[in-house]
């Protein structure tokens, strides 16, 4: 892979993220029960948040600086648990626009890493012999796809 075809995952499966949400009304979209007690509102404020935490990493390593690890006892699931409650009262048209915004500034940092940076295992010390494509890879395309499906699979059964 190369930056232009990881741009085009990026942009292909963010595609089917939004293809998922077609024809959601309001009522569907704050429906809970898509993932456990989750609606796609809330869905996509996850998705948002992880993004926004990929930007400031993006940001660093730009810079050559080693992101913060994750705070003490932090797991993939106390963050989840955290930004939850955090925007479960959000309004819809915010989730929207930080889900929106998250994910253009993403393609935009892009454009200052070059290949070695994206794809060369031993760039980043603190991504311990991995491609920082990987990370980006976890929090946008692989994470879109895993959630378009969930949504899919829930309109599905939901009659959505």
């Amino acid at each position: 892979m190369n930056k232009q075809e990881l741009i085009q995952r990026i942009e292909t499966d963010w595609a089917r993220l939004q293809a998922s949400l077609d024809g959601l009304n309001e009522e569907q979209l704050h429906t809970p029960g898509v993932v456990g007690e989750w609606s796609v509102k809330d869905i996509l404020a996850h998705i948002a948040a992880w993004q926004t935490r990929l930007i400031a990493t993006m940001f660093k390593a730009e810079r050559g600086v080693v992101p913060e690890a994750t705070g003490p006892g932090a797991t993939v699931d106390k963050l989840n648990a955290q930004w939850y409650r955090e925007m479960k009262d959000r309004p819809f048209d915010q989730v929207w626009e930080d889900l929106d915004a998250s994910y253009h500034q993403i393609l935009a940092r892009l454009e200052n890493l070059s290949e070695k940076d994206l794809f060369e295992p031993k760039r980043f010390k603190w991504m311990k012999g991995e491609p920082f494509e990987r990370y980006i890879a976890g929090d946008s395309y692989e994470h879109y796809v895993e959630h378009a499906e969930q949504i899919e699979a829930w309109r599905k059964t939901s009659n959505a």
